[in-house]
C-alpha cells in the first residue's frame, strides 16, 4: 500500500472481522508510529509496476501518475492478485491479475456477466474496461468503480440490498427447461462428484435432496435469474445512497431467484455474528426469519456445497470443512 495515501489505500481491504475492521480503522493512523512495524513484522519498500501496465492503465483510466495497492488474495484454489488504482484521492478502478488459466476463464466469465447486465441497464455494478493478457502471459481483468474513501460497507439486511435483488431478477430472468439451466449443470455436477464430499459430509443426505429436486422439475419450465453467488457485506458498498455490487466471478445466469439472499443470511451469520448451527435453526423459527423459505434455503445450501465441492476437487482444508458441517446441518434440519 503506499504509505504517503494510506486512507484510499486501505479501501482494498474489506474486512469480515472485528479485529480487522479495527487495523482498517486505525493502521492509516498508526502505521508511522516506530514500533507498529514491528509489532505486525511491516517494513517499507519500494515498488513499481512494468511499463506496459502502466501504459495499460493510462489508456483505461487517462491519468500518467497513478499509485496501487495490492491485495495477494484469499488462499484457495483460485487466489489472486487484487490491484486497487488510485489517484491523489480517487479511486480508479481494480485490476485481478493472474497466471492460471483456470482463474483466467473466471475473468472471461465475469466480464461476460458484466456485459450482459449493462445491456439489461442495471447500472450498479462495474464495467469490464480489459480482459486478456500481457505479453509475458499474465491474465488481466480490469474493472471500473465509482467507490471513493467515503462509501459505506452496510453489514445488515437493508431495503436496498432487497431492492438491488428484485431488479436483478426483473432484468435477467427468463423462462427455460431446467435441463437447461446453470442450476441443473450444479446439482448434477455434484451428483457425478459426490465422492469429492468430505468425510464429514452426508453424502446420502445430499444425494436424496438432489434426486428430489431433480425428479421435482424434470422436463419443467422454471423461471430462473442471474445469481451473483458472492452476495457478502465485503463485495458491496453504498455510495450516494445506491448499492454498488461486484467480484461477479461465480456468477451464474440461470439460477433460482433471489438466492443470493440466503447466501448473505449464512455467511453474515457466520462470519461476522460467530452463530453456530442452533442459533441459525433459532433465527429460522424466529418471528425475524419468517421471510426464509425452506425449499429455496435447501436450494442455495446444495449450491454452495456443490460449488465448493467442485471446486475443491475434494482437497477440502479443516476450515473450510466446518463450512461443510453447517451447510450439511442446516441442509438435514431443513429436509426433516
Amino acid at each position: 500500500m503506499p504509505a504517503h495515501n494510506m486512507q484510499v489505500a486501505m479501501n482494498l481491504y474489506q474486512p469480515s472481522a472485528r479485529n480487522g475492521k479495527m487495523v482498517k480503522m486505525l493502521f492509516p493512523w498508526l502505521h508511522r508510529l516506530p514500533f507498529v512495524p514491528k509489532v505486525i513484522h511491516a517494513r517499507s519498500v519500494y515498488y513499481d509496476i512494468n511499463d506496459e501496465l502502466k501504459w495499460l492503465f493510462y489508456q483505461l483510466f487517462h491519468e500518467a501518475e497513478i499509485d496501487f495497492s495490492i491485495f495477494c488474495g484469499t488462499p484457495c484454489v483460485h487466489q489472486k492478485i487484487t490491484m486497487q488504482i488510485s489517484k491523489d484521492k480517487r479511486i480508479l478502478g481494480y485490476c485481478k491479475v493472474t497466471d492460471s488459466k483456470n482463474i483466467a476463464t473466471l475473468f472471461k466469465s465475469e466480464a461476460h456477466i458484466l456485459k450482459e447486465l449493462g445491456r439489461k441497464g442495471l447500472k450498479e455494478t462495474p464495467v469490464c474496461m480489459f480482459c486478456g493478457e500481457t505479453k509475458d502471459g499474465i491474465k488481466l481483468f480490469v474493472q471500473s468503480t465509482v467507490k471513493t474513501r467515503n462509501s459505506q460497507v452496510v453489514h445488515k439486511w437493508t431495503a436496498l440490498h432487497e431492492d438491488f435483488l428484485d431488479r436483478l431478477y426483473k432484468s435477467t430472468h427468463q423462462l427455460i427447461a431446467f435441463e437447461q439451466s446453470d442450476y441443473y449443470r450444479t446439482l448434477t455436477d455434484l451428483q457425478l462428484h459426490i465422492e469429492w464430499l468430505p468425510q464429514e459430509a452426508d453424502a446420502t443426505l445430499v444425494t436424496a435432496a438432489i434426486n428430489r429436486i431433480l425428479l421435482q422439475h424434470e422436463k419443467q419450465k422454471v423461471d430462473f435469474s442471474v445469481y451473483h453467488a458472492d452476495f457478502t457485506p465485503w463485495n458491496m458498498f453504498m455510495e450516494n445512497r445506491q448499492l454498488f455490487v461486484f467480484d461477479w466471478e461465480y456468477a451464474q445466469l440461470t439460477y433460482p431467484p433471489k438466492l443470493d439472499k440466503y447466501h448473505f443470511f449464512t455467511q453474515t451469520a457466520y462470519f461476522e455474528k460467530h452463530w453456530n448451527v442452533s442459533q441459525i435453526i433459532e433465527y429460522i423459527n424466529s418471528e425475524n426469519g419468517k421471510w426464509i423459505d425452506r425449499e429455496m434455503y435447501s436450494l442455495y445450501l446444495l449450491e454452495i456445497i456443490s460449488r465448493f465441492t467442485i471446486r475443491e476437487k475434494g482437497n477440502i482444508s479443516r476450515e473450510m470443512a466446518e463450512s461443510f458441517r453447517i451447510w450439511i446441518a442446516l441442509l438435514k434440519y431443513l429436509q426433516e
